[in-house]
C-alpha cells in the first residue's frame, strides 16, 4: 500500500515537470512574439511620408487591413502604418471607417472557412452548448463584438467558430465592423492625444 501513494506522487511530479519539447515551443513562441513586436516598431520608425499619398492613403488603409486580416496564418503588421496615416490624414473619421471596413471584410475569411468546414467541430461535446449561444443573434453578435474590439491575436478562431456554428453572416459582419470601428476609433483618439 505504501508503493501506491509513492507511485501516484511520482506520476504527479512527472506531469508537472516540463518536457524539452514544451520548453522549445515556449521559446519559439516568445521569440516570435518579440520578433513581431520588433517588426511593428521598425515599421513605425520608418521615415515614410504618408502625406504624399493624399486621398489614396484611405484606400491603402482599407487594403492593408483587408489583406492583414484575411491572412489567417501569417501575421502582417499593419497598425504602425495606420497610425502614420492617422497622424497625417485630413479626415481621421474616414481613416477609421476604411480600416474597420477592410478589417471586417478580411475577417470574413475565418467565417467562410468555418462555414465550409463545420463538420470538423460538429462531434465535439462543446458544440451543442456553443450552438445554443450562436442561435441567438443578439448573444452571438455581442460575443463576436466583445472579441473583435480589443486587439486579439486569436480572433480567427472566433470567426471560424462563428461560421461553423451557423451564425448568420450579417450578424457576424455587423458585430466585427462595430468592434473594429471601436478599436480604430480608440487608436485614433490615442494618436490625437499623443500628438503623433
Amino acid at each position: 500500500m505504501v508503493g501506491l501513494p509513492r507511485a501516484l506522487s511520482l506520476a504527479a511530479v512527472e506531469r508537472v515537470r516540463p518536457r524539452n519539447g514544451d520548453r522549445q515551443n515556449r521559446a519559439v513562441a516568445v521569440a516570435a512574439g518579440v520578433g513581431f513586436i520588433a517588426i511593428n516598431i521598425a515599421i513605425f520608425l520608418l521615415p515614410i511620408p504618408y502625406a504624399v499619398f493624399g486621398a489614396w492613403a484611405y484606400l491603402g488603409v482599407f487594403l492593408i487591413t483587408l489583406i492583414s486580416n484575411a491572412a489567417m496564418v501569417v501575421p502582417i503588421p499593419y497598425v504602425p502604418v495606420i497610425v502614420h496615416v492617422m497622424s497625417t490624414a485630413e479626415l481621421l473619421a474616414l481613416t477609421v471607417l476604411a480600416a474597420a471596413l477592410g478589417s471586417a471584410i478580411g475577417e470574413s475569411t475565418g467565417w467562410l472557412v468555418g462555414r465550409a468546414e463545420r463538420t470538423l467541430i460538429a462531434d465535439h461535446p462543446l458544440y451543442a452548448r456553443l450552438q445554443r449561444l450562436a442561435s441567438s443573434p443578439w448573444r452571438s453578435g455581442l460575443f463576436v463584438f466583445a472579441v473583435a474590439a480589443p486587439p486579439n491575436p486569436v480572433f480567427d478562431l472566433a470567426g471560424f467558430a462563428a461560421g461553423a456554428l451557423g451564425m448568420p453572416y450579417r450578424t457576424f459582419f455587423v458585430a466585427v465592423l462595430a468592434g473594429r470601428t471601436l478599436r480604430f476609433a480608440a487608436l485614433a483618439l490615442g494618436v490625437v492625444a499623443l500628438g503623433l
